[in-house]
């Protein structure tokens, strides 16, 4: 039996230090810190402020970036996709990121890139969009995934 897992969720920061330092102490009572992309050069800024482990990848508007643009993780007894979410076309349809999620045995996509909030199950995939961390074009926002055993729950919080 799994222990629950908690997991803090930023993606598109863009430049908005300031949202993830306002959201530290929850992203350091989680079990995860997981970062979509977007923001690596903020990433870095308050990593040594983050006493969690990080898991991250690279954003589209990340150049230079050394992080991968994709990873597969396993938490709370499954297998979860990490990714920002431009290679599979997200801002006009997520039926690709689920079909790619499930072929490589994973129940759950974290994923960012359209700057909304979402979660939405498609085919048996339960996809989580965080929304943007930077407040430009929506409210800034973040999602807290919490689960064991294979099953997770997520919400989005306010910065």
């Amino acid at each position: 039996m799994s222990r629950n897992v908690k997991l803090t969720v930023f993606s598109d920061t863009h430049g908005n230090v300031g949202a993830i330092r306002s959201a530290l102490a929850e992203i350091n009572s989680s079990d995860y810190f997981v970062f979509l992309g977007d923001g690596y050069r903020d990433l870095c800024r308050v990593q040594d402020e983050i006493t969690v482990p990080t898991i991250a990848v690279c954003g589209n508007c990340d150049l230079f970036c050394p992080l991968p643009s994709q990873e597969v993780i396993t938490a709370g007894g499954c297998s979860i996709l990490v990714t920002h979410g431009n290679a599979h076309g997200v801002k006009s349809s997520l039926l690709s990121l689920a079909a790619y999620a499930a072929q490589n045995d994973c129940a759950y996509v974290l994923y960012g890139h359209t700057h909304r909030a979402l979660i939405r199950e498609i085919n048996g995939v339960v996809t989580i969009n965080p929304g943007s961390a930077s407040g430009k074009g929506s409210r800034a926002s973040y999602a807290v995934v919490e689960g064991t055993n294979g099953s997770f729950g997520a919400k989005i919080l306010y910065v």
